[in-house]
C-alpha cells in the first residue's frame, strides 16, 4: 500500500489516503544555494542495523506454527497474517484450514472461523474491505454450504451476502481480484453455479457468475495461477495444452471478456504443469511450475516471458526442482519458493532469490532454509508475499527455517530498499501559506518521533531570510492538538539532548513524542505571524522495528528563487536494492480542497546528492504516461507533475517550481511503490 496526503481544506489537515510501508528516519537538510542544491546531514544516532537479507524475523513467533500444510499467506495493511491451507490446527489451538496470526506470530483469536472448512483450501485473497475470498476443496464452511468458495468476513465468519447457488463442481485452485472487485477463478472443474465454464470463470462482487465473461471451452486443463494486468488483461497458468481450441502450453492469456487474446502466443509453452505467475513492472511475465522446456527451449522449473509469450533468451536461473511459488520486489528482484535444494549449482534449499537477470542472487543468504516435511511430502514453499518493514512471509510444508523451529510458516527479511525520511524546506508565510507536513506511524507498537522546526540555523547556510523564530504544532488525525513547542529548551530540553539531534539554535522548535500507529500533522510557522524560510524535519529515534513513520508529504507555498519547495528523501537498505519511487508535485487539484492560491502549473526536478538531475518534468502526461498511469497514482490535473525513478539507497531531492516563475501553494509527495 502506499501513502498520499491531501490538504482537506485551506489551513486545515493533511490526511492518507492511501498507506505505505517505510521504515527508518533519518535527517537531511535541503539547501537551495546559488542555484544548487546540496545536502548537509546532522549527527545522528546510530539506526538499528540493516538486517541481512534472507535472514530469520525472530519478532514473528509461531508457537509452533500449523500441524500441516500452509497453501497461502496473506499479509494485512495491520501487519496481521492470513494462513490457509490443509492444517486443523494453529498454535496448537483448531483452526481448520484457516488461522490469522498477529505481527508477532501468536494467534489472533479476534479471527473465529468456527468449524471452518471441510477440506483444504487452496487460494485466498484479502478484499480493501477487509473480507477474504477463500476457495479450494471444500463443500462446507462453518456449517454452511459453500461448494468450492466461500467469502468471510473480517472476524472469519461467514459473509452471508455472497452466494455462489450450487457452487463449484470441483476444485478452485487459484483466484485474483480485479480493481472493479469481480473474482477471476480458475481450478479443475466445469460448471459454477449449473453455468458451463471449464476451469475459468469470472464472479461479480455478491458471488453470482457473470455471464459477461465467456472464456467458451476455456482451458482444457486445471489453472493453477492468476494474474490480472495494469490493462486487464488475465494470465492464466497451470496443466492445459489448449485454449479454447487454440495451442497454449501451460500460459495463456485472455481479455476481460474471457477471449482468448490472440497478440499473446505462448505456442506449446511448457507443456502444461505451470504453478505459479508474476508480473514484472516492465510487463515481463516469470512463471514457475514442473516443466523442462518452454517452446521447445530447454528451461527447468521456471521461465520468463515478453508480452507477446515469446520467451526471453537471457533469464536461466535452473533450480534443480519443482517452483511453487514466486514473488516480484519492488527492484524487480524475484523470490523464488518450492521443492529444489540448489539454483543453478549453488545450495538453496527451498528459498532463493533471483538478480533481474535471472542469476542467482547471492546476498539474499537463507542458510539452511525451509527444510523438514510432513506425511508423504517433501519440503515445500508453496507461498510467498511481501510484508510491511521489509519482512517476506512464506508458507507451505516444512518444519525449519535456518535450523530455526517453523512449522509450516515463517518470515524473514528481505533487506529491501526503502525509505528512511522527508524533509521539506520552504518560504513560509501565514494562512494557507505555512508548511504543513504529514506523517504516518505504521506498525504494531508506539514508535518515537523527534520533529524539528528550523529557521534560524539555515542562515549558516546561506540562506536568505531565515525564519526567525519558529513553531511547531502536532496534531492527531482528527484535527486535534497533541503537542506544541516553541523555542525547543522550553520544554524537554534533556531528552531532546539525550538523542544528539537538538536543534543548533535556542529559537528553532522540537517536540519528541512517542506516537500510536496512525496519522499525523505537523504545522511549522513563525511566532507572532512572522515569516521566512523554515525547514520541517521528522527522525526516528526509536529502536522499535515493529513501528516505523511512513512518510511525509509536504504543503507550502511555492515562490521564485530561493523560495520554491523543496523536499529531500534518504533512501535507505542494501546498497544493491532499488526502490521504485513515484515523486508528484501538485498544484491546481489543490483547489478543490479549498486552497483559494493554488500553484496553476507546477514544476518538478528531482536530483541526487551531487544535485545532478535524475529527471525534469513539467505536465506528467509529456513522458512516463502509461507507466504513471499504471500505478493507479497519476495526478488528476494534467498540468500537474510526476516523475517515476527506479532509486538506488541515497539522497534525494525534489524542487517544485512553477512555469515561468508563478507562485501559489503545492502540494510535494514521493510514493514507495511495489
Amino acid at each position: 500500500m502506499n501513502s498520499l496526503w491531501k490538504l482537506s481544506r485551506a489551513n486545515a489537515m493533511l490526511f492518507p489516503v492511501h498507506h505505505s510501508p517505510f521504515r527508518r528516519v533519518l535527517l537531511l537538510f535541503v539547501l537551495l544555494l546559488g542555484g544548487f542544491v546540496s545536502a548537509v546531514r546532522a549527527a545522528a544516532p546510530t539506526p538499528t542495523p540493516t538486517p541481512t537479507p534472507g535472514q530469520l524475523d525472530t519478532t514473528f513467533v509461531p508457537a509452533p506454527g500449523t500441524n500441516d500444510a500452509v497453501n497461502v499467506v496473506i499479509p494485512q495493511p495491520d501487519g496481521k497474517v492470513v494462513a490457509a491451507g490443509r492444517f486443523t490446527f494453529a498454535n496448537t489451538v483448531f483452526r481448520n484450514r484457516i488461522a490469522r496470526f498477529n505481527f508477532d506470530g501468536s494467534l489472533d483469536t479476534s479471527f473465529d472461523p468456527g468449524t471452518g472448512a471441510d477440506g483444504e483450501i487452496t487460494a485466498a485473497v484479502l478484499q480493501s474491505d477487509g473480507r477474504i475470498i477463500v476457495a479450494g476443496r471444500f463443500t462446507s464452511f462453518n456449517g454452511f454450504t459453500h461448494n468450492g468458495i466461500c467469502r468471510l468476513n473480517a472476524d472469519g465468519s461467514v459473509d452471508q451476502t455472497f452466494g455462489l447457488g450450487n457452487g463449484i463442481n470441483n476444485a478452485a485452485l487459484a483466484l485474483a481480484l480485479q480493481s472493479d472487485g469481480r473474482i477471476i477463478v480458475g481450478g479443475q472443474f466445469s460448471q459454477i453455479d449449473l453455468t458451463q465454464r471449464f476451469n475459468l470463470a469470472r464472479l461479480n462482487n455478491d458471488g453470482s457468475v457473470d455471464l459477461s465473461f465467456d472464456p467458451g471451452n476455456g482451458p482444457n486443463g486445471d489453472v493453477n495461477a492468476i494474474i490480472i494486468q495494469p490493462d486487464g488483461r488475465i494470465v492464466i497458468g497451470g496443466t492445459f495444452i489448449g485454449y479454447n481450441g487454440f495451442a497454449r502450453g501451460g500460459v495463456a492469456r485472455v481479455l476481460g471478456n474471457g477471449v482468448l487474446d490472440p497478440s499473446f502466443d505462448s505456442g506449446v509453452g511448457t507443456g502444461g504443469n505451470v504453478f505459479a505467475l508474476e508480473l514484472q513492472h516492465n510487463g515481463q511475465i516469470v512463471l514457475g511450475g514442473r516443466f523442462v522446456q518452454y517452446s521447445g527451449i530447454n528451461r527447468t522449473f521456471i521461465a520468463r516471458i515478453f508480452g507477446d509469450g515469446s520467451l526471453d533468451f537471457g533469464f536461466n536461473p535452473a533450480p534443480n526442482d519443482w517452483v511453487q511459488s514466486l514473488a516480484v520486489e519492488p527492484d524487480d528482484r524475484i523470490l523464488v519458493g518450492g521443492f529444489f535444494t540448489d539454483v543453478n549449482g549453488v545450495g538453496r534449499h527451498g528459498i532463493a532469490r533471483l538478480n533481474t537477470n535471472g542469476s542467482l542472487d547471492l546476498i539474499f543468504d537463507p542458510g539452511a532454509g525451509c527444510v523438514g516435511s510432513l506425511t508423504n511430502d517433501a519440503t515445500q514453499v508453496r507461498s510467498i508475499a511481501l510484508q510491511q518493514f521489509g519482512r517476506v512471509l512464506a508458507g507451505g510444508v516444512f518444519t525449519s527455517y535456518d535450523n530455526q523451529l517453523r512449522d509450516n510458516i515463517v518470515r524473514f527479511f528481505d533487506g529491501a530498499a526503502f525509505f528512511q525520511n522527508l524533509s521539506a524546506r520552504a518560504h513560509v508565510f501565514t494562512g494557507e501559506r505555512i508548511l504543513i507536513a504529514g506523517l504516518i506511524i505504521e506498525g504494531t507498537e508506539n514508535k518515537a518521533v523527534l520533529i524539528r522546526g528550523l529557521g534560524p540555523t539555515l542562515a549558516s547556510f546561506g540562506v536568505p531570510a531565515p525564519l526567525a523564530n519558529p513553531t511547531l504544532s502536532l496534531y492527531d488525525h482528527t484535527g486535534a492538538l497533541i503537542a506544541a513547542n516553541d523555542n525547543w529548551k522550553a520544554t524537554q530540553q534533556t531528552q531532546i539532548q539525550a538523542t544528539g539531534l537538538a536543534p543548533p539554535n535556542d529559537f528553532e522548535a522540537a517536540i519528541l513524542i512517542s506516537l500510536p500507529p496512525g496519522a499525523y500533522t505537523a504545522f511549522l510557522q513563525g511566532k507572532a505571524m512572522t515569516t521566512g524560510i523554515g525547514l520541517s524535519e521528522v527522525y526516528d529515534v526509536g529502536p522499535n522495528v515493529n513501528a516505523q513513520p511512513t512518510n511525509l508529504s509536504a504543503r507550502a507555498f511555492v515562490g521564485t528563487g530561493g523560495d520554491v519547495l523543496i523536499g529531500g528523501t534518504i533512501i535507505g537498505g542494501n546498497a544493491a536494492s532499488l526502490q521504485r519511487v513515484l515523486v508528484r508535485a501538485l498544484g491546481p487539484s489543490l483547489a478543490s480542497a479549498g486552497i483559494a492560491t493554488p500553484l496553476a502549473n507546477p514544476t518538478l526536478s528531482l536530483r541526487d546528492a551531487n544535485g545532478n538531475v535524475i529527471a525534469n518534468n513539467d505536465n506528467w502526461k509529456d513522458s512516463q504516461q502509461a507507466d504513471i498511469a499504471a500505478t493507479g497514482k497519476a495526478p488528476s490535473n494534467d498540468l500537474e507533475s510526476a516523475v517515476l525513478a527506479l532509486l538506488a539507497p541515497g539522497n534525494y531531492t525534489a524542487i517544485v517550481a512553477g512555469k515561468n516563475a508563478t507562485t501559489g501553494v503545492a502540494l510535494v509527495e514521493f510514493y514507495s511503490l511495489p
